[in-house]
């Protein structure tokens, strides 16, 4: 009897690992992935940040936020990555939010796709779920409701978690919009900043950039405050300490240029890594140029790490989108600008890609700026919007493709960036 008691679990057991898979799992994704970078995307979640910049809020006071459905799954898909989930797609109702995705699975006979629906509904003091579908798999609402406030009380042990959810009040849903109100605590910003470090960067990759940022503050301890000195002065003995190290080129290349880009955006990686100051931003003390010139230096940097860490499509969007607000009211649209965006972009796929190694022996050679990026400062630059419209307007016109086709030809025979 003990015997066919077991035997019966163990069938029940395997039953269920064949049978729920093949409910759960789709060879298709429910929702497909979003479609490419638009600018008109880009200038959303910047226009939507600025709107609410957490350091421009007023301390302790109750604050909201309302987004439409295309501004809320704008935020989601491009604005928030998340690991394995390749499209979101959120319908906002009067009290209800449905919210499907879709989360590629490692290679199995099953499916390719989770496809997951969850119908969220407002709850004094914030949400719950009221149903969930894992594929053809529905499961009661009351479970995953549970599931998930046993997995909301676990998280609230970490800090961050804890001050997050102390911040937001209230959560409502109406046709076609979401309001959020929160109460904003300035230590807030700088404990996420931290969060999402320690969530998305590996220890060993952190551990890396500490010691790429010491010995780029050692080398800029030599030149006077204020100065300002060639970029390729501080690449070169850098990527040669890298080469020395002997370790994983890719690694060492994310880390090296990481720590560049952050000197340059004022981030202090020691204070965002490993202090507890209330700021992890600094004014860089010593300034480094491009062909002589700041602007380049920076977009050719920080270009390649937002490559490295964020996706070349989002580097470029956010180039070509910087050039055009120029266009409107800054300094003006600058062909040039782009082109070192575009470099920048080239080094930072190149850098962590089958060709690092090369990469790593290229930056610890180079003694000029043309070992670095080529020399682009002849392309058309400093044009209002009036000129550049009448020059080569609009953006992806036949003549303003063409001088992108000639920038990446002249990448293409660079050695860095080819």
């Amino acid at each position: 009897m003990r015997r066919l008691l077991a035997w019966s679990v163990l069938f029940a057991v395997l039953a269920a690992f064949t049978v729920l898979p093949w409910l759960m799992l789709d060879d298709a994704p429910a929702i497909e992935p979003p479609a490419e970078f638009q600018r008109t995307d880009l200038a959303g979640i910047k226009s939507l940040f600025q709107k609410h910049d957490p350091r421009r809020q007023t301390p302790d006071m109750l604050h909201s936020i309302q987004l439409d459905e295309s501004e809320l799954n704008r935020v989601l898909n491009y604005a928030v990555e998340l690991p394995r989930v390749s499209g979101i797609a959120a319908e906002l109702t009067p009290g209800l939010a449905t919210i499907n995705a879709t989360l590629s699975v490692p290679a199995n006979p099953f499916g390719r796709y989770l496809n997951v629906t969850a119908e969220v509904a407002e709850a004094p003091g914030g949400i719950q779920i009221q149903s969930l579908q894992l594929g053809s798999l529905p499961l009661p609402g009351a479970l995953a409701d549970w599931v998930a406030r046993l997995f909301h009380h676990q998280l609230l042990r970490d800090q961050t978690y804890a001050a997050m959810a102390d911040a937001f009040s209230r959560v409502e849903f109406g046709e076609n919009q979401a309001t959020l109100d929160y109460r904003w605590n300035p230590q807030l910003l700088t404990r996420l900043e931290r969060k999402s470090v320690e969530l998305l960067i590996p220890l060993e990759d952190q551990a890396r950039m500490l010691v790429y940022a010491g010995q780029l503050n050692t080398l800029l301890k030599s030149y006077p405050h204020g100065s300002t000195i060639p970029l390729v002065s501080i690449t070169s003995p850098l990527f040669e300490q890298a080469l020395q190290s002997g370790g994983d080129p890719r690694i060492e290349n994310r880390a090296a240029l990481t720590a560049i880009a952050a000197y340059l955006g004022g981030v202090s990686l020691p204070k965002l890594l490993q202090g507890d100051s209330r700021s992890i931003y600094r004014a860089p003390p010593v300034l480094l140029s491009l062909y002589g010139r700041r602007d380049l230096a920076e977009h050719f940097t920080l270009s390649a790490a937002i490559s490295i860490n964020g996706g070349s499509q989002l580097a470029n969007a956010i180039g070509l989108f910087k050039e055009e607000e120029d266009a409107g009211k800054g300094s003006g649209f600058s062909f040039t600008d782009l082109a070192a965006d575009r470099a920048g972009v080239r080094l930072g796929e190149r850098a962590t890609g089958d060709a690092a190694t090369r990469v790593l022996q290229q930056l610890a050679a180079a003694r000029t700026d043309a070992d670095l990026m080529p020399d682009i400062r002849d392309l058309p630059e400093f044009m209002p919007q009036a000129e550049f419209d009448r020059r080569f307007g609009p953006v992806g016109s036949a003549r303003y493709q063409r001088v992108i086709e000639h920038i990446d030809a002249r990448l293409d025979a660079h050695p860095l960036t080819q």
